[in-house]
């Protein structure tokens, strides 16, 4: 039953009550009106017969002295009149003494009638004056009637004194009843209003509190109590803000993890990075000691072309120089495959990152999801509130309460729309921080992509210095195999080289580039590792707001 119903009938049951009573009182009364009217005219009925026994007493007195046809006509019709009368009389008298006595009267009327009438017809005056004296007889049978009526008034009228003392104990009765009915009837009502409202208040003021523990008993079966529908719907609210929060503790505990993961990583590509830095450092002195060397064997050879008597000690010394260089440039290769391989592991490293935060994202999305979710319930149950305080301003003062209740609806409902502002407000700070990551790993990412090039590029040059020292170092062994033969090759070695010390320079060249890019990666590192310290800070700060709400235990 609803809520306006239940006030209707409220209202309607002492409406009920009084009406029955008060058509109770007018149908007695009513009826003791009509029953005295009736008994006032049976006792001016009997009066007015007789006085009709007296003038019929007289009339038959006066044909006697007098037996004239008007006399006659006169008396005749009287008679007449009177019988009638007598008849209409006795049909309305109660059955009883009265009735009977009547009946005696008309019987000896009806007598005296015919009698009176023949002496009446024929002239008889004697007989008319004894018929008169025969009324007389009739006139006291009357008086007996009369007796008789004037204690059946007196009865009467002390019946209808207590049918008025039975109607007015009977409406104070009555009156009493209503009063007590209405109470309880209002007692009961109002506690199955209130009853759920205290124990909504109480519920919503520790959900206020930050309390999501309580537990909302719903009713068992469909209601169409708006009293009911209220609680159902703040259940529903409980149950959606409780798993929005446990949901969001989720997503916290897994955005705490993976920052965690990530800063490992960080740290693990710094040093990876560092040990880059280092080897390219070394190549870099091992590209200027090669470059050194070469310059000093074309000076050699420019001295080897000046003074060639002392060729065989030169060459032999530049034969050492050369096993000395192909030693570097194998070392030089060694460490450019092991710096290779630590640029193959940041790249992994960086995509791995990119693909972690791209998962993170979505999560973020799903939060503001769940937070887009709670919002539209708050909007729903600040509706509600409205609709229920519109509903309490109709049914006025019996609805206080109600508005009371509804305006605390209304709050709750605002509070969990600013919670979820503040939660939106903080996705959105996360996205903004993940943005910044996700760039960060995606130039991470290009950078060990451009350094991974630059090493393949630094690779083949390595490749051709090794090639080109081997070739020197056969021709310096053919040299001092054959002195005789060297002088013709005596130009072509120089120019050989002079291409060994551009491709030099452009390995140092190159190695200085691998370098600037290592540090543009440690700086890239640097400032992922921030942004993943503004995640765990925000993370931290997303967890000290969920704390103030209490929640069930995960597996309950």
């Amino acid at each position: 039953m609803t809520l306006k119903k239940r006030l209707f009938l409220l209202a309607l049951i002492p409406l009920i009550l009084s009406t029955a009573i008060i058509l109770f009182i007018v149908w007695q009364m009513v009826s003791m009106s009509s029953a005295g009217e009736n008994d006032v005219d049976i006792l001016t009925d009997i009066e007015a017969l007789n006085s009709d026994m007296l003038i019929i007493q007289q009339s038959l007195a006066n044909f006697s002295l007098s037996p004239t046809e008007n006399n006659r006509l006169n008396t005749q019709n009287q008679l007449m009149e009177t019988e009638s009368f007598i008849e209409d009389l006795l049909s309305r008298l109660p059955n009883g003494e009265q009735s009977e006595q009547l009946s005696l009267i008309q019987s000896k009327f009806s007598d005296l009638t015919f009698t009176a009438g023949e002496s009446l017809d024929q002239g008889n005056v004697s007989e008319t004056n004894r018929q008169a004296a025969r009324v007389g007889g009739i006139l006291n049978d009357l008086y007996l009637l009369t007796v008789l009526a004037d204690d059946w008034y007196a009865a009467s009228v002390n019946e209808t004194a207590r049918q008025i003392s039975f109607i007015v104990i009977f409406s104070l009765s009555a009156v009493a009843v209503i009063v007590i009915v209405s109470l309880i009837t209002s007692m009961i009502i109002s506690k199955r209003i209130t009853d759920p409202l205290n124990r909504m208040l109480t519920q919503a003021s520790r959900v206020a509190e930050g309390d999501l523990t309580v537990e909302i008993e719903e009713s068992a079966k469909k209601s169409k109590f708006e009293i009911h529908l209220l609680n159902q719907a703040f259940s529903n609210m409980m149950l959606n803000l409780r798993d929005t929060v446990l949901s969001i503790h989720e997503v916290s505990d897994q955005v705490a993890g993976f920052a965690e993961d990530v800063s490992k990583k960080i740290v693990h590509l710094e040093e990876s990075g560092s040990q880059i830095a280092s080897s390219t450092e070394e190549l870099a002195k091992g590209s200027q000691s090669i470059s050194e060397d070469i310059q000093d064997t074309s000076e050699r050879m420019t001295v080897l072309q000046s003074t060639f008597q002392q060729s065989e000690e030169l060459t032999s010394r530049s034969a050492v120089k050369g096993n000395e260089a192909l030693k570097a440039v194998q070392n030089g290769q060694e460490s450019l495959e092991q710096q290779k391989h630590f640029t193959k592991e940041a790249a992994t490293a960086s995509s791995s990152i990119k693909k972690e935060l791209e998962t993170f994202s979505a999560f973020t999305s799903e939060i503001q999801e769940a937070a887009e979710f709670v919002r539209e319930i708050a909007d729903q149950t600040n509706l509600l509130a409205l609709n229920a305080a519109i509903e309490a301003a109709r049914a006025g003062e019996q609805g206080k309460g109600f508005a009371v209740v509804a305006n605390e609806v209304k709050k709750l409902a605002n509070h969990s729309s600013d919670a979820t502002d503040k939660i939106t407000s903080m996705v959105l700070n996360i996205q903004n921080g993940m943005s910044g990551i996700l760039d960060a790993a995606v130039q991470g990412e290009k950078l060990s992509s451009h350094q991974l090039s630059s090493m393949n590029e630094t690779e083949s040059s390595f490749k051709q210095i090794a090639s080109r020292v081997q070739s020197i170092d056969s021709e310096l062994s053919t040299l001092v195999n054959s002195m005789q033969e060297s002088m013709t090759y005596t130009v072509d070695v120089t120019s050989a080289i002079e291409n060994i010390s551009a491709v030099t320079e452009q390995t140092a060249a190159g190695t200085e580039e691998i370098s600037a890019s290592a540090d543009e990666q440690q700086l890239a590192f640097k400032e992922v590792s921030q942004a993943i310290h503004q995640l765990q800070e925000m993370s931290l700060r997303m967890q000290s707001q969920l704390n103030q709400f209490k929640i069930p235990n995960r597996g309950e």
